[in-house]
């Protein structure tokens, strides 16, 4: 029997902890999760009972979770920065979550960054943590497709079953000390910063498949992109490329060029036209 901690939210956490928690194998010891009136994406609440603490952070419970002993800590679905003071607590490590290829794409905000970058795959990878940034030894990857016609809504779906597959095939290899970590070179990849709302505009001297990738990139359950015309600011939650338009061809990016009759709006780009399928006034 394994004595476990798991650090964790949303809804590829709670993939995680039901896993370990209806694991014949663990005992599931402490959970750590989010208040039930957090606000972030893609929220999952946890039920009440006397193993689960409802918090915003884990400092204030490293004596605790010692106290414990745990033979494996699991971190999924939470963004605070794990104490390196924990990190050598359990004998199999603190095992934890990253959608990237590692060692490429550490950091943050990492799915929005690949789907605006024109990415067509990328993974998840189960990796040790370390007191490196998602530097960790890496103990397994799945890839994950990226569709053209995906949104992040759906990256985040797919996030979500690649995460339930892992711990399916790996964490019996993990619980018998089968599973062999793989070093990451970190001279090699590259880090991601945090989006803010400047990476949320968007710039119309660009290519209509680029403008297409911001707007798929942070829509729901994200903030969504935002869009300047004739004066006004409009939050942007889908769009389309437009290869023609009978309007316009002459006129500068960034013109709002039409507003059709089932409310898009057709906007010129710097190589032809968006239309802007699912929008708000901001």
């Amino acid at each position: 029997m394994i004595n476990a901690v798991f650090i964790g939210g949303l809804t590829n956490g709670k993939i995680v902890y039901d896993y370990l928690k209806n694991n014949k194998f663990v005992n599931l010891c402490l959970t750590i999760t989010y208040a039930d009136d957090f606000k972030g994406a893609r929220f999952v609440p946890f039920e009440n009972d006397e193993f689960i603490l409802k918090t915003g952070s884990v400092k204030n419970l490293i004596q605790r979770i010692k106290n414990i002993e745990p033979d494996v800590i699991f971190v999924a679905g939470w963004s605070e920065i794990i104490p390196a003071e924990l990190l050598s607590v359990p004998k199999m490590g603190v095992i934890g979550f990253h959608p990237a290829k590692l060692p490429n794409d550490r950091g943050r905000s990492v799915l929005a960054w690949q789907i605006e970058d024109g990415y067509t795959e990328t993974a998840l990878t189960m990796l040790k943590y370390s007191d490196y940034p998602d530097g960790g030894e890496i103990l397994a990857q799945e890839q994950i497709k990226i569709e053209e016609s995906d949104y992040i809504n759906n990256i985040l779906d797919k996030v979500d079953e690649a995460t339930y597959s892992i711990m399916r095939a790996y964490f019996p290899l993990l619980r018998q000390g089968l599973l062999k970590g793989r070093t990451q070179d970190l001279s090699q990849g590259n880090f991601r910063r945090l989006r803010g709302e400047r990476d949320s505009l968007i710039d119309w001297n660009r290519s209509s498949k680029s403008i297409y990738d911001k707007i798929r990139a942070i829509s729901h359950p994200y903030p969504g992109a935002f869009a300047e015309l004739n004066g006004r600011k409009y939050r942007v939650w889908r769009s389309m490329v437009l290869k023609d338009f009978p309007l316009g061809k002459d006129v500068e990016y960034g013109t709002l060029v039409a507003k059709c009759y089932d409310n898009s709006l057709v906007v010129k780009s710097c190589d032809g036209f968006i239309r802007i399928t699912e929008w708000e006034e901001a």
